[in-house]
């Protein structure tokens, strides 16, 4: 087993240099280098030319004699790849000890995933290693996503062949990523971020020679709004005056049933004010659940009397009004007093208030959760 790892070039070459030391030094994974080159100036040039010189067995170099962009640049590594895994990465990126082994092993070890993306949230003063080690603490745990960053983002080849190459009318790059996610999720694949992988990145480093960043951002924005339209925008309200831990248990699986269908869900709950830490609470309905923490699903909680919960509810809608593009499309609840008391407020952003019917099991709330998700989407078009 091997990984291909497909790097584009368009100079800095210090941080390339940079990437491409870290790598040898620190992966131990059967491995292949793909650089590509987008037509950079003589000296990075001449740095990649010497680089496959003198490690022919490890690295491959694809010449340009123009800034193609990111994606076409990473679909010509497709082209030449052959491997199990792809691991498509950003030039302006040093992987810590252990990143790519790490990552494959998860994959390896989960069918259903895809991709897979590794932590690069900064190790601030803290020597790379050093965070790395901290970091592989937490082995096997992982973040459930709807889409995988491109900087440096692994790819199960199977799942190639099933999805194809990135779409190049992303041209220089991004939402090239977000595409490929949303095509790898309609293929029956997820997306994780694993917590004991680290890979840091400069933000946009690589990105911000390419001109006008964010223009760039707006016009794929549009290419990818035309391609899947807006992700769903979801509020949930419930107070613990009327469910059990068991039934709380079950409207958590409807979250994660709107959350896999693309959906921002937002979960407003007001418990008891005899409740103690209720972090602690829907932590063990997670754990006894095996969901993972989803990137999509945030939850806020609430020790109010049930009016004021209302009103808090109705705060959390109107907010929205100054946010065209970020207004909730639906709130759902299964407190039919709430959901008469906040209908009228939720209209004046264009949501409607759904009364929620729960299932009988964890399953069959993830599946009603789907099929309410795919049912508005269809509203909306």
């Amino acid at each position: 087993m091997k990984c291909d790892i497909i790097i584009p070039v368009w100079d800095q070459l210090e941080f390339t240099k940079e990437c491409v030391d870290a790598i040898l030094k620190n992966t131990h994974y059967p491995y292949r280098l793909i650089l590509i080159d987008n037509g950079s100036e003589f000296e990075t040039k001449n740095y990649l030319k010497n680089l496959e010189k003198n490690r022919p067995k490890e690295v491959m170099l694809v010449n340009n004699d123009e800034n193609l962009g990111f994606v076409k640049a990473v679909n010509q590594g497709l082209k030449h790849s052959d491997s199990p895994y792809v691991c498509i990465m950003n030039n302006d990126t040093i992987p810590a000890p252990g990143w790519l082994e790490r990552m494959i092993e998860f994959a390896d070890s989960h069918d259903e995933v895809g991709l897979v993306n590794p932590q690069c949230d900064g190790h601030g003063n803290m020597p790379l290693d050093e965070y790395a080690q901290i970091l592989s603490r937490d082995r096997g745990k992982y973040m459930e996503m709807n889409q995988c960053q491109g900087f440096c983002m692994l790819i199960k080849r199977k799942m190639i062949d099933r999805v194809g190459l990135l779409d190049e009318s992303f041209g220089l790059g991004g939402y090239d990523d977000t595409d490929y996610s949303m095509r790898a999720h309609l293929a029956g694949y997820r997306c994780v971020a694993i917590k004991d992988s680290y890979v840091y990145h400069r933000q946009h480093g690589s990105f911000n020679r390419s001109g006008d960043r964010e223009e760039w951002v707006r016009r794929n924005q549009k290419i990818y709004f035309d391609k899947w339209g807006r992700h769903l925008r979801i509020g949930i309200a419930v107070s613990m005056d009327d469910l059990e831990i068991g039934t709380l248990s079950r409207l958590i699986g409807f979250a994660y049933g709107l959350a896999r269908e693309w959906s921002w869900v937002n979960l407003w709950i007001n418990f008891k004010e005899r409740s103690k830490e209720p972090q602690k609470i829907i932590g063990k309905i997670l754990e006894e659940t095996k969901l993972p923490p989803h990137q999509n699903i945030r939850i806020s909680y609430f020790k109010l009397p049930k009016a004021l919960f209302q009103s808090a509810i109705v705060c959390k809608i109107l907010e929205r009004l100054r946010m065209r593009d970020k207004k909730f499309d639906a709130i759902f609840t299964p407190d039919e007093r709430l959901a008469k008391f906040i209908s009228p407020f939720a209209k004046l952003i264009g949501s409607n208030t759904v009364k929620m019917l729960l299932g009988e099991g964890i399953n069959d709330c993830q599946e009603k959760g789907r099929k309410a998700a795919l049912s508005i989407k269809r509203e909306r078009r």
